[in-house]
């Protein structure tokens, strides 16, 4: 059995390019499994690892969402998993459970690779010990996202982890070059394969209405088939209101943020072309807000948080694929084919390793 080890960021896309190869290696008859060991931890309107869940729809696996995903990281794990040595042990026969049979394990990593290195449950710690294959995912936003892999790269060989590459993911056209080129030759010399370069995909890495609504919970006020939206800006209504018809303009599929006394603002602000009005403060709107919302067909999102409070939750919103988006689904497989080492990352995937 292979076993490739997908580490990253949050918002990276692991998940993603997992997915895309999962479909591939199921097409050439591998049987494919997909683990976690430490998910992410439900948000306001609760639920389990959702990752877990897609993967277990796709891939018609066997195993519940918590057997895919037996812990998440809370900001106070520690507080949650008290019994240390208990935990570790649940994550290794959660692995093995799951490993058993199969041809190929894609083990997804949680938000950071050093998370709950207290456990010794961090990516690396478990690599080595599962004698897994590493590829870094990396949504490159300047030069000094490459030293980030960089120094992954050199913590893995002084653990005595394989690293077999990188790839660089949601890629913004002005580093596309770059990452083809200069990347991909400093990391080269380092030692490091690139094994894809993915330009930006807005329907792999744009948050919907969704994620944005299951990170703040609150009331939806109308909208509720329009979900999928995808958000690809923020702004906040704090402007007057002679300016903010130019201000709201600027940005399309956007999320407005206003109180929800704000009338005129959030009135405005649906005169153009908006993903989701959400009011702050649990200030109930004017009708006149709602009516016009429910005739666009845009979701309002009413939250009892402050502004502040609702942008600082915001800056966690990721894309999630869903069971039932066949369209992302569908995409993710065919991105890996396109931009990514198809072939390697399949070997790798499926040569066998010592544990």
């Amino acid at each position: 059995m292979g076993v490739l080890y997908f580490v990253g960021a949050a918002g990276s896309g692991k998940t993603a390019v997992a997915l895309g190869l999962a479909l591939h290696l199921r097409e050439r008859g591998t049987v494919v499994r997909y683990f976690k060991p430490v998910g992410n931890p439900p948000g306001a309107v609760g639920g389990g690892d959702r990752d877990a869940a897609l993967m277990q729809t796709v891939l018609g696996l066997p195993f519940s969402p918590e057997e895919l995903a037996p812990l998440s990281l809370g900001n106070y794990y520690l507080s949650t998993y008290r019994d240390r040595a208990a935990c570790r042990q649940q994550v290794l026969a959660a692995y093995s459970k799951v490993a058993s049979g199969a041809s190929a394990l894609l083990v997804d990593g949680a938000a950071h690779p050093w998370a709950m290195a207290s456990m010794g449950l961090d990516a690396f710690a478990l690599a080595r010990e599962w004698g897994a294959t590493l590829v870094c995912l990396l949504r490159p936003l300047n030069d000094r996202s490459l030293d980030e892999i960089l120094f992954l790269g050199r913590c893995g060989r002084e653990m005595g982890v394989k690293l077999a590459g990188v790839i660089f993911n949601n890629v913004p056209r002005m580093l596309l070059a770059k990452a083809e080129g200069l990347y991909r030759e400093i990391l080269a010399e380092q030692g490091l394969k690139t094994l894809g370069v993915i330009p930006h995909q807005t329907e792999l890495s744009a948050p919907t209405v969704a994620e944005f609504y299951e990170l703040l919970g609150g009331e939806i006020l109308t909208g509720e088939g329009r979900m999928g939206n995808v958000v690809e800006d923020v702004l906040v209504g704090a402007m007057t209101l002679e300016s903010a018809l130019a201000y709201f303009r600027r940005s399309a599929n956007k999320a407005v943020i206003t109180g929800g006394d704000r009338t005129e603002i959030a009135l405005a602000a649906l005169e153009t072309d908006v993903s989701v009005l959400i009011l702050t403060g649990g200030i109930y709107p004017d009708m006149r807000v709602i009516v016009r919302a429910s005739e666009k067909g845009v979701p309002v999102i009413l939250v009892h948080y402050d502004t502040y409070t609702v942008i600082s939750r915001l800056a966690e919103a990721t894309r999630v694929i869903r069971p039932g988006d066949e369209r992302a689904i569908s995409l993710a497989r065919e991105v890996v084919a396109a931009h990514c080492d198809l072939d390697q990352l399949i070997s790798l995937a499926t040569e066998e390793h010592e544990s």
